[in-house]
């Protein structure tokens, strides 16, 4: 009996997992047709349009373990706690496994250039964007007064208001390259529209929709298989549930690199960790003491790092390297280890 739903289990999370994937492509896609009609650049359709529905998942998470351990009266600290795992985990997760899936997706291309084909100047900026408003977040963590901690998360939901307009003004001078291809949508149900916008805003709307509902339901699966395997909630919150919800970035920016719209893949990744930095970590200095263990903040400052290497590499040689995106495995590795030890 207990063999037969642990069988279940596993075959609705594979279920997920191919419902990602396929409500991904739908996704791109999507976002590709709306990106071009709206006249943006690729580096705004991946920071902004893209990281709308990919960063969903990520951030429902946080929202869940905090509320829902008061709304059904569980271990509110150990809800904070999950909460503030999955906030910091997940910019680390694309600033390295993210980066490294984009790395071996470059390698099996064979390219011979062997690096990123994006804006500089763009990604520079996102780079920036993201280690001030971290570095905020950590700062804030030494100052005891919730007010000052309320402040600094209004101020970061202005910054990022800032970020997404800077970003759509500045794309207007480089619009999103020709999508190829008819919807998806259009396509299953061979409709014929006149008017397209609409079927690419129903495609869009309903990907994302499928996103965050079969990314919930994979978390959900995550965790259960965590507790008949014993794996605490730290563990839990650090590795497993981002690895889930950050899913859909990875995805993306596969598809993406694929295709040759290195822009587009980066700038979703990008994209994803400056909405990180403040819409998901406002919601933990308002709704969590947001007291950081000696884990976070190490996992905090690889982060820290691996952004400020990235911007080096940009800042230096004016581009990223496919050695570079599968150097930065080796980050995530070491705190794999530290945790281990």
């Amino acid at each position: 009996m207990v063999l037969s739903v642990v069988l279940i289990h596993l075959i609705v999370t594979i279920f997920c997992l191919v419902a990602i994937i396929c409500s991904c492509l739908f996704f791109s896609q999507s976002t590709e047709h709306l990106g071009q009609k709206l006249k943006l650049s690729n580096n705004a359709v991946g920071s902004v349009l893209a990281v709308i529905g990919t960063s969903l998942p990520e951030t429902i998470v946080p929202l869940v373990a905090i509320f829902g351990s008061v709304l059904f009266k569980k271990d509110i600290v150990q809800g904070q706690n999950i909460a503030l795992g999955a906030i910091f985990a997940s910019p680390f997760m694309l600033l390295t496994l993210a980066s490294f899936f984009m790395g071996v997706s470059l390698l099996i291309t064979k390219r011979k250039n062997q690096q990123l084909n994006i804006d500089v100047n763009s990604a520079k900026r996102e780079y920036k964007y993201f280690i001030f408003a971290f570095g905020i977040a950590l700062f804030a963590s030494f100052i005891p007064c919730k007010i000052f901690k309320v402040l600094i998360a209004v101020f970061l939901l202005i910054l990022y208001l800032v970020f997404v307009s800077r970003t759509i003004l500045k794309s207007t001078k480089n619009s999103c390259e020709n999508t190829e291809g008819e919807l998806f949508l259009c396509r299953l149900f061979k409709f014929k529209a006149k008017d397209k916008i609409t079927y690419v805003v129903i495609q869009f709307l309903v990907s994302i929709a499928f996103l965050t509902v079969f990314s919930h339901f994979f978390v959900c699966e995550i965790e259960y298989f965590s507790k008949i395997l014993n794996i605490n909630s730290v563990v839990l919150s650090l590795f497993i549930t981002p690895f889930a919800t950050e899913l859909p970035e990875c995805i993306n920016s596969i598809i993406w690199i694929k295709e040759e719209k290195d822009d587009l893949a980066f700038s979703n990744v990008l994209g994803g960790i400056v909405f990180q930095s403040m819409i998901p970590t406002s919601i933990g200095l308002v709704f969590s003491p947001w007291i950081l263990s000696k884990i976070l903040y190490f996992n905090a400052s690889l982060s820290l790092i691996c952004a400020i290497i990235f911007m080096l590499s940009l800042i230096v040689f004016k581009k990223i390297k496919t050695t570079l995106l599968l150097f930065v495995v080796l980050i995530y590795l070491l705190f794999f280890i530290y945790i281990l030890i």
